[in-house]
């Protein structure tokens, strides 16, 4: 057995990052990913980014361990194939917007007519219902309407900023992925298949709300603390780069003032409650200690603050992650040589399964229409592939 999953068998019918990446968390657990894709350029993820040929960084990252075929839903034959390889599909999981889905002919009741045990994954951008289900999403839109791009003001920034990253899509797909895995785990408990919907606003919103939004969870409290649990988190300069450092403690807090050489003996920032309530002398006593930080190195502070026990991390640039010493000690990357790509430096799955050991099957995310042959020959029609491939219902 390789990984938990294994055995399972997905159909992906979605492009760009959140229905890409649910179904490559799942491959990376050990299940098989037939991920159907429409001709004549497949996923948009395919050419966004760095790529070579019609592979991208993302693409390759989201993608990896599944088989491509490029087959036309709109065609009779094309629904033909796909209800075809419903029959031992576990899994089907697709993003289109509302309403496409049922045009198509691949809907939770279409599917479920064919497979009543399926698990079938429908996500959306804001959701399948209200004003806002018929519009086209992108990440950006999604950070925008849940209050991520709102929740990056901090104490002396009140501008809205996106992460520079797509986290809308990947919060999303993690939350997809998750719950896929419960409704597998129901259905092998007796309760069956089920549709599963889940849009993006209400992931967002649901990972924004756990530390991001204070006030509203509890709008009859006395609300010191800012809204968000780490609006003034920000980075200490040294001499030669950055720490971040979190103190939300008393011994924390003091232990950072003396590595710094600051005064922190006022009585009124000994306790958590006292710096609250006196909240400029607590920022005056932060700008001492960043000032005095600028003669420290990043070796010396790195001892001072070990010897101290406060929780940090020195600040790396993208490039430098993955020589980090403790990245290296993780085995956190992998690496294997693509034909096309050459060279792949990729994170393995991040999960270590002691019992059912995962590990990347095939590492290389598939060309367009890699194995369209194959799956159109597992759903019994490979006789027919000639005559399919002219008639355009596959490529």
């Amino acid at each position: 057995m390789t990984g938990p999953l294994h055995g399972i068998k997905v159909i992906e019918l979605s492009v760009a990052i959140t229905g890409p990446l649910a179904a490559g968390l799942l491959v990376d657990q050990g299940a098989e990913c037939i991920k159907i894709e429409q001709g004549p350029t497949g996923d948009i993820m395919r050419r966004l980014g760095t790529s070579i040929g019609d592979i991208s960084s993302c693409f390759q990252v989201c993608n990896r361990g599944k088989r491509s075929a490029v087959i036309d839903l709109q065609h009779p034959k094309g629904l033909e194939i796909f209800q075809h390889l419903l029959t031992d599909a576990d899994v089907v999981i697709q993003n289109f917007r509302s309403g496409v889905a049922e045009k198509l002919g691949v809907s939770y009741k279409d599917v479920a007519a064919i497979k009543p045990d399926i698990i079938y994954a429908d996500l959306s951008g804001f959701g399948s219902e209200g004003p806002y289900a018929h519009r086209r999403v992108y990440d950006t839109a999604i950070q925008a309407a849940s209050g991520l791009a709102g929740n990056q003001t901090g104490a002396n920034d009140d501008r809205p900023k996106f992460l520079r990253q797509l986290i809308a899509d990947k919060l999303t797909a993690h939350t997809a992925c998750q719950s896929i895995t419960a409704a597998l785990f129901a259905r092998e408990r007796g309760a069956g298949g089920q549709h599963l919907e889940l849009s993006m606003l209400d992931a967002a919103i649901a990972f924004l709300f756990v530390d991001g939004a204070d006030h509203e969870i509890l709008p009859d409290a006395e609300h010191t603390w800012m809204q968000s649990m780490s609006a003034s988190n920000t980075p200490i300069e040294l001499a030669d780069g950055h720490i971040a450092v979190a103190i939300p403690d008393d011994f924390e807090f003091h232990g950072l003032a003396e590595i710094f050489g600051v005064d922190s003996s006022d009585p009124d920032l000994k306790h958590l409650s006292d710096r609250l309530r006196n909240r400029p002398k607590s920022k005056a006593l932060r700008q001492e200690i960043e000032e005095n930080a600028t003669s420290f190195t990043v070796d010396e502070a790195t001892v001072a603050l070990e010897s101290k026990q406060i929780p940090f991390g020195v600040i790396r640039n993208v490039e430098e992650v993955a020589n980090d010493p403790q990245v290296i000690a993780n085995q956190t990357f992998v690496e294997h040589h693509h034909p096309t790509l050459g060279r792949v430096m990729q994170p393995r799955p991040p999960t270590r399964f002691h019992g059912t050991p995962t590990h990347l099957k095939q590492p290389s995310a598939p060309h367009l229409g890699q194995h369209t042959n194959e799956v159109v020959t597992e759903a019994g029609l490979g006789d027919e592939i000639n005559e399919l491939r002219e008639a355009g219902v596959i490529q």
